[in-house]
């Protein structure tokens, strides 16, 4: 049976990096909403806008530190996987000085 583990670590930095990014606008959301009842133009709905985004400041704050950890998590497996790479490249490349291995020649 051929068992191969191909990790593409490029995928992987390209989605750490757009988690960082989303956690960017989520950190961000804040003002913004702030800023959100005011474009309205209706003092009925922008006290409800108001209201709802405020409800969910504590959200997107426990929402942003959760992308933060995913993005963590992504970061350490992709230079595990890298350094592994590293690490079994240079074990092949070691080992062909020493293979086949060579029997003593009778004297």
């Amino acid at each position: 049976m051929d068992e191969q583990l191909i990790v593409d670590t490029l995928v992987l930095d390209a989605i750490a990096i757009d988690i960082g990014r989303i956690k960017s606008e989520f950190d961000g959301a804040t003002a913004r909403s702030e800023r959100l009842g005011d474009a309205v133009g209706h003092a009925g709905l922008a006290s409800r806008v108001e209201s709802f985004a405020s409800s969910w400041d504590q959200r997107r704050g426990e929402l942003g530190q959760q992308l933060g950890q995913v993005q963590t998590h992504l970061n350490t497996a992709v230079e595990g996987f890298r350094t592994t790479d590293t690490e079994l490249a240079k074990a092949l490349t070691d080992q062909t000085s020493n293979y086949p291995p060579r029997t003593a020649q009778p004297q």
